[in-house]
């Protein structure tokens, strides 16, 4: 059940939330974000949706907003249930005589039983279910922090092994966001999603939901893709990939999951319960993984691709391909002077590939062993990154940037050597114009951005699937 959540304040931002959720299945009408619980206000928002509604009054402890006395709270609920919401969502220590009571007193209206943990995940949530059972409940929902995707991954678990039909499974904050998306594969009764603001940290908005994820599309068959890497905020990957699985009309789901390099041997191990089929893999893992995978077929030093085959995880690369390719738009580079900006997983695939298209290629990096690490492997040039400025004056045919500086609004390159005419290359997607690009552009060279390379190399990963 797709629910939006409804907060106010005022009955004026609560009707239009409503009205925005139209695609919804049901709303969730939180009673502690309103500015008064009003029931004259509540019952025309009420009246104001043609769906299921749900109600909540969610006190401090449990995240919410509702500061009164226990007397008051019994008091309101009482109140608040003689509305006849389809669904009331009530904290696990709410008195079980009080279920009781209104259970008696408004046979129609089904509780859902909550337990929120705002701290950790667990270990054992089966005991916590069990903790929480009682004979009144429809639902019983079960929210925890995530610290990381491990934690997300057992909730996922949790809710597979678990499922009979009456589980709402929510790992929360940034790191469990994804599970919002792919619990749907085992059944979790209901996925809430924010139509005017994040209510929650990793909540996903009603319209990301259905038209970016597809969510309606996702039954117990669907296969699961993943990018992998922290940070993840500026990808575009899973607006790119959802929309070719789309179009492509594949069985499948692409989501992002933050993820860092010591949580890789766990993670590789959790994924295996779950129908992981793909992961494209960005920093800081690029290099990380190789110790993970059977088989690499891409042999640069770094992987941006991994496929499950026959239970094998395959690594493949198409960061350095896209890049050259992008440039080869514009020249060949063959016998040209190349100089790229970093040694890490992206600048490794790029290095090995403008080698083998036989580049003359220098690369320069803060890190001057990398640098030079990589160069003696490709029988290239090396530099710190302190010579840059020498080195750009005696001339050159492409500079490419494969750091993340752009992402940080940093420029490295020096402008005043940008040579017009040449060719400048970023490899950040996000933003579109770094730094290093506008001064490129303004000193008229020729620019090539970062989405074009992010495209050749989405459309190679599938290819390669």
């Amino acid at each position: 059940m797709l629910t939006a959540v409804v907060t106010g304040p005022d009955l004026f931002s609560a009707k239009r939330q409503i009205k925005d959720a139209g695609l919804a299945d049901a709303i969730e009408i939180r009673l502690d974000c309103l500015d008064a619980i009003d029931l004259i206000k509540i019952q025309k928002l009420q009246k104001y949706w043609n769906k299921t509604v749900i109600f909540s009054l969610r006190r401090k402890q449990h995240g919410g907003k509702y500061l009164q006395h226990d007397n008051k709270l019994y008091f309101d609920l009482s109140r608040l249930f003689s509305l006849k919401p389809n669904y009331f969502d009530l904290e696990s220590d709410i008195s079980v005589d009080f279920l009781m009571k209104m259970t008696k007193e408004h046979p129609d209206v089904k509780i859902i039983t909550s337990y929120h943990n705002f701290e950790n995940t667990p270990d054992d949530l089966k005991e916590v279910l069990k903790s929480i059972r009682n004979p009144y409940a429809t639902f019983y929902k079960i929210a925890t922090q995530a610290k990381n995707s491990i934690d997300s991954l057992k909730v996922l678990e949790f809710l597979k092994e678990n499922n009979d039909g009456s589980l709402i499974a929510i790992p929360m904050g940034d790191n469990g966001s994804f599970v919002r998306v792919i619990s749907k594969i085992y059944g979790n009764k209901i996925t809430y999603a924010n139509v005017d603001k994040k209510n929650a940290l990793g909540q996903i908005s009603l319209e990301d939901l259905l038209n970016v994820y597809n969510y309606r599309k996702i039954d117990s068959d669907t296969k699961i893709y993943a990018l992998i890497g922290y940070p993840l905020d500026n990808s575009l990957g899973h607006l790119y990939h959802n929309d070719y699985i789309s179009k492509k009309n594949i069985n499948a789901v692409y989501v992002k999951i933050n993820l860092q390099a010591h949580e890789l041997p766990v993670f590789f191990t959790a994924i295996k319960k779950f129908p992981f089929v793909g992961f494209s893999v960005t920093m800081p893992l690029k290099e990380n993984v190789l110790s993970f995978i059977d088989e690499d077929k891409a042999n640069v030093g770094s992987i941006n691709t991994i496929l499950i085959k026959d239970q094998k995880l395959i690594g493949y690369n198409t960061d350095g391909i896209a890049a050259i390719d992008s440039i080869e738009k514009k020249i060949k580079i063959k016998d040209k002077r190349v100089l790229l900006i970093g040694a890490g997983g992206v600048a490794k695939a790029i290095a090995y590939e403008a080698v083998k298209r036989k580049a003359n290629l220098s690369i320069f990096n803060r890190d001057q062993k990398k640098a030079y690490d990589l160069a003696s492997k490709l029988q290239c040039k090396a530099f710190p990154l302190e010579r840059i400025k020498d080195v750009m004056k005696e001339g050159y045919d492409v500079i490419i940037n494969a750091t993340s500086t752009g992402m940080e609004d940093v420029d490295i390159i020096p402008a005043e050597c940008l040579i017009s005419g040449t060719i400048a290359m970023d490899v950040v997607s996000k933003p579109i114009e770094t730094p290093f690009l506008k001064n490129a552009q303004q000193r008229g060279c020729l620019v090539i951005y970062g989405m074009e390379m992010f495209i050749n190399q989405a459309n190679m990963q599938f290819e390669n699937n």
